[in-house]
This record gives C-alpha cells, sequence and structure tokens, in this order.
C-alpha cells in the first residue's frame, strides 16, 4: 500500500428493479487490507454513511456521507474505530502508529512519520480518544480516555490474578527488564470497539518490536469512557472480541471463547464441538442479543472437502448449539499475511443476514450475503418451535380494559384467539378492569384462560415501585373512576403516592412468548414508556413483538425529548410495526 492508492466506495440497491448493480459513490486513500476504512452506516441512518479518509499525506479524519444527496455532509476531527450503537459516540486510534506497528492495520504514511513514531515507543499522549456527540459534528472536540502509557504501567504490574475475581492473566512480561520493555519495544493498542452503549471500550494494547519478541505480546484491556477506569480482562489471550449491551463482551483467541463483563466475572466458554479445531475467530454478539453470537474458524479440514475451508457459524450461548451457515475454502488468495482474505463475518443491523468476505469462488476478495433468519434478529426458540405460533395482545396500562375492547371490536379482524395480558398497576382500577375483563370474556367468547390480568406495573425490574395516584373523578373520555396515575409527575398524576409491584417486563416477554408468535404490544403508561423500551431494546426482547401500539408522553418527561422519533426508527429498522395512539 501507500498513501495515492485509491478505494472506492459504492453501494448496492438490492431492491432495485435493475438488479443489484454497484454505484460508485466516492472514494479514500485512508484504508487497509483487513478493515477497510471501517465503512459502516451511521447508527440507525439509513441514508448516512461513516468512512475514514485522507486530508494530507499524514492526515486523517471520519467523513460522513449522504447517499440520498450523494455529497459528504461532514468530518470529524479524528478518524473513527468504532461506533456506538446508536451513532452517537466514536472512538479514535493512531492510524499512523497502527501501520507502523501491524501493517495490515494502520493507513499509509511516509517515512518520516514512521521514523517518529518509532522514537515515541510508549507514549503518553496517544492511546485511545473518544469523540462524543456525534450528531452535531463541527462541535466534536477528541478526548483521550486513556494513553498507551497508562496502559503499559498496569500491564507491567507483576500480578498474575485479577484482584477482583481471583482469576489468573493469560499474558505478562515474565520478568523482562520493564524499562527496556518501555524504550526499546514498539506499544501500540488495536481493535478498540465500544459497547453498545458507548459507554465502555474494550481493546487489545500490544507490545513488540525489539529484542524480547519476534512478533508480539497481548493484553485485553477494557476501559470506563467517562473515567477513563481500566480492567484487565483475565484469561483470554486476546485476537478478537466484541462488546455488546450491559457490558458484556466476548474474547476469542487460539485458546478458546471467554465471555466477560466490566470489573465483574470472566467465564470459559467451551468451544463448539464442529468447530473445535478452527483455532481464532471473528466473534460478535448479534445486534440486541447477548445470546447469539457470530462467528469463523480460520481453514481447516473438513469431510468433503478437498482443500481446508473456513467455517462460518452462530452460536446460541444459552443451548450451546451451533448452526453452520457454510464452509469456504480459499482459492488462491495470497501468501501475504497482510493480504490475507479472513471471512470477518459481521451482522445486518436487524440480523437477518450475514455480509462476510471470502475467495472460495477463485475472483480474488468478493462480498457475500447470507440470509439467516427470516425476521428480524434470533431469540430462543428460533431453530426449536416446541409449539404452534399463538397470538397475543400485551396492554400495558390496561386501565378499564377499554383498550382490550378497542382491539376486540376493529372490523375484518378477529380477536377471539388472542392471549390477552393486561397490566395495570393502579389499585383504583382493579375493580373495574376485572369486571371489564369478565365481560369482555363473556361478549367475545374468549376462552378465559387466554385472559391474564397482570396487577402489577410494567418496568425494567421486579419490585415495588411508587406510583402517583390520579385526582381526577373521569378521564379525558368522560369514564368515571381515578383511572390515570403515573410513576411520573404528570398532570393525570397529582393525587398521593402508593406503592404498587412491579415486574421485569423484558423478563416477562421472554418467559411468555415465543420467537414464531405474533406479539401486538400496547403501550400507555403515562411516561414509563422511555425507560421501558430502552430496557427492552438494550436486553434484545423487543424483537418479540411484531406491533408495537405506543402513546407517547414526552410533554411532560421533557428529559426524554425528541426520542419519540429515535425509538420509532430503531423499532422501524428492526421490522417492528409502530402505531402512535392517544
Amino acid at each position: 500500500m501507500s498513501e495515492f492508492d485509491v478505494l472506492e466506495i459504492g453501494i448496492i440497491d438490492f431492491d432495485s428493479t435493475g438488479g443489484t448493480q454497484l454505484e460508485i459513490l466516492t472514494n479514500t486513500t485512508a484504508w487497509n487490507h483487513q478493515q477497510g476504512t471501517m465503512l459502516q452506516w451511521l447508527g440507525w441512518s439509513n441514508s448516512v454513511i461513516l468512512f475514514n479518509k485522507r486530508t494530507s499525506p499524514n492526515t486523517f479524519v471520519g467523513a460522513m456521507y449522504d447517499i440520498v444527496q450523494r455529497r459528504e455532509v461532514a468530518t470529524l476531527p479524528l478518524p473513527f474505530y468504532s461506533i456506538n450503537s446508536d451513532g452517537t459516540t466514536a472512538l479514535s486510534l493512531n492510524f499512523a502508529r497502527l501501520y507502523v506497528a501491524r501493517r495490515d492495520y494502520g493507513y499509509a504514511v511516509d517515512h518520516p512519520v514512521q521514523t517518529q513514531v518509532r522514537a515515541n515507543t510508549c507514549p503518553d499522549d496517544d492511546g485511545v480518544w473518544v469523540m462524543t456527540g456525534l450528531q452535531d459534528p463541527p462541535n466534536v472536540k477528541p478526548r483521550l480516555v486513556v494513553s498507551i502509557r497508562q496502559v503499559f504501567e498496569i500491564a507491567a504490574r507483576p500480578d498474575v490474578v485479577d484482584p477482583i475475581t481471583q482469576l489468573k492473566y493469560a499474558t505478562g512480561f515474565n520478568g523482562a527488564d520493564i524499562k527496556v520493555i518501555q524504550t526499546e519495544c514498539v506499544h501500540w493498542i488495536n481493535h478498540a470497539q465500544l459497547n453498545r452503549e458507548g459507554t465502555k471500550v474494550l481493546f487489545l494494547y500490544r507490545v513488540g518490536h525489539c529484542k524480547y519478541w519476534r512478533g508480539f505480546k497481548t493484553f485485553v484491556f477494557t476501559a470506563d469512557v467517562a473515567t477513563g477506569e481500566l480492567w484487565r480482562v483475565p484469561l483470554t489471550h486476546g485476537s478478537h472480541h466484541d462488546f455488546g449491551w450491559d457490558d458484556n463482551l466476548i474474547s476469542c483467541d487460539g485458546s478458546g471463547y471467554y465471555h466477560a463483563k466490566f470489573k465483574t466475572f470472566a467465564v470459559p466458554l467451551r468451544r463448539p464441538e464442529d468447530v473445535a479445531r478452527g483455532g481464532d475467530g471473528h466473534c460478535s454478539f448479534a445486534p440486541t442479543s447477548n445470546q447469539f453470537i457470530l462467528s469463523d474458524t480460520y481453514p481447516r479440514p473438513i469431510p468433503g472437502f478437498q482443500a481446508p475451508a473456513r467455517t462460518l457459524f452462530t452460536w446460541d450461548l444459552v443451548r450451546n448449539r451451533t448452526t453452520i451457515i457454510g464452509y469456504y475454502s480459499p482459492v488462491k488468495e495470497s501468501t501475504d499475511i497482510a493480504q490475507r482474505v479472513d471471512l470477518h463475518p459481521r451482522w445486518s443491523r436487524d440480523g437477518r443476514y450475514v455480509c462476510f468476505d471470502s475467495t472460495h469462488e477463485g475472483l480474488g476478495r468478493q462480498v457475500y450475503v447470507a440470509k439467516v433468519y427470516s425476521k428480524a434478529l434470533v431469540r430462543p426458540g428460533v431453530d426449536v418451535v416446541t409449539r404452534p405460533p399463538r397470538k397475543f395482545f400485551l396492554d400495558l396500562g390496561a386501565r378499564t380494559g377499554d383498550s382490550v375492547e378497542k382491539m376486540l371490536i376493529k372490523p375484518r379482524t378477529d380477536y377471539s384467539d388472542y392471549i390477552i395480558h393486561a397490566f395495570e398497576c393502579n389499585p383504583e382500577n382493579m375493580p373495574l378492569v376485572r369486571s371489564g375483563l369478565d365481560r369482555l370474556k363473556a361478549e367475545y367468547k374468549l376462552h378465559p384462560e387466554n385472559v391474564v390480568l397482570v396487577e402489577a406495573a410494567a418496568w425494567i425490574q421486579k419490585g415495588t415501585l411508587s406510583f402517583h395516584m390520579d385526582t381526577r373523578t373521569a378521564g379525558n373520555d368522560g369514564q368515571p373512576g381515578k383511572t390515570g396515575g403515573s410513576l411520573f409527575d404528570s398532570p393525570h398524576a397529582r393525587g398521593s403516592v402508593v406503592t404498587v409491584p412491579s415486574v421485569d417486563f423484558s423478563e416477562y416477554l421472554e418467559s411468555t412468548v415465543q420467537y414464531i408468535d405474533h406479539v401486538i404490544c400496547k403501550i400507555d403508561i403515562e411516561g414509563a414508556e422511555y425507560e421501558l423500551l430502552a430496557h427492552i431494546i438494550r436486553r434484545g426482547s423487543i424483537i418479540l413483538c411484531d406491533v408495537i401500539m405506543i402513546e407517547w408522553h414526552s410533554r411532560f418527561r421533557t428529559e426524554w425529548k425528541g426520542w419519540d422519533a429515535e425509538f420509532e426508527a430503531m423499532m422501524e429498522q428492526l421490522h417492528i410495526h409502530v402505531i402512535k395512539i392517544g
């Protein structure tokens, strides 16, 4: 590679009537063979892509490009390495240092810059950078989260076990002269991965190119983005990894797969038997679930294949079950390790498709797409159907049962075979909702066992909550009774405060419905919808819903202003139909 080699950036419209034709949009000279130019969609956007570009022979930035307007719309002050799920936070590394340390992961720079990097072996002014507020690019100001020197000083400690988990570290300097390592070896950071929320970073700290190691030593670290607090991950040697939701991480290397959580636990995962001899892999969590991972192997002997083949698979961590997507033998690949063609599999945002690189057709490096699941993402019950599909109507904020009745009287729709779960926590509504549901069972000939009243608030955890009662003698529809109330202060919740039970709605969903079911979820919970949606999106159980009917209450939850559209966009990207009510 050189700083003059151009990589073209294009788009393929799968819905185009003219077939899947590649349209070139723009180009860049900031790229490498293993990770390209970091090209990806910006968060949940369908129109803005993000990639790195060169602005001078040795200077790089992140570029935002609108594929609808066909033009660059903004730049970031530094090139990016990783972004969080909603596209608001990005990490940056020094791609010139990467070019010196691992040419296949950096961007080409000239010899004076390479010499400067080699001279500054273990800097305290370089490391992992964070850029927040990507929605307002002109005001993005990079901040150094952790320096290479800080990481080295922790790795250089004589500790052999993690003080939190009491588990052994997989690597160490093993008595080498620490001063020599600091001054004569090259130190760098690679594979910096944000968690989905953008609050933690997982990365590889590496040191090498000196008399102690022909190659390099690898240490696995995590850091808190806000505080820079570091945690060295025990057990794993480190090679590839992914950071999922709720600080859960997975790391895979030649010794196996490991599951850990920031400063909480680390456990080894036995490699699936059908890929046990495949060595290292490129592992990643499903987009909204920590239960499933996507990974691959390096070439290995496969029965029925004349040449060693790479295996592409998904892995259900709960049931310890793998699904093989395919086997792909390398054909006419370069012997230069920097130009190797690993599968590098990646999920589509809704989890239905997998994209990967391969040379198995002998056409050089090509990009392939495989359809893995028939509808958005994967949840328990995808590959094991234990019963026929059912229909569910989950009514969050059932009040008097009136919203259930509105569903039942809709023309051209038979809701008599729906299983109804009505959630209500207002103690003054209980007599009304009980009698209302009893009447509906009789009038619409509903099976009694298919109508369930949950006398609790649908919330983010199981326990009790403070609930503000309604002072009105009638609701907005004129019906008698104090039928409002909220967990938060609102015009319909200015009365006394009582204690009500709550359930974790994510857990409730996962224990009640299966992936094959058709689930309508109506949410009218007076402002608590924001925390609840964030919770079920983070836990991945949102995918169990096919339709969400929702009334937004940002008018009195001002801290969530603007999030109505954000949540709607997220759900629509996951093929969940959103209906606004109220």
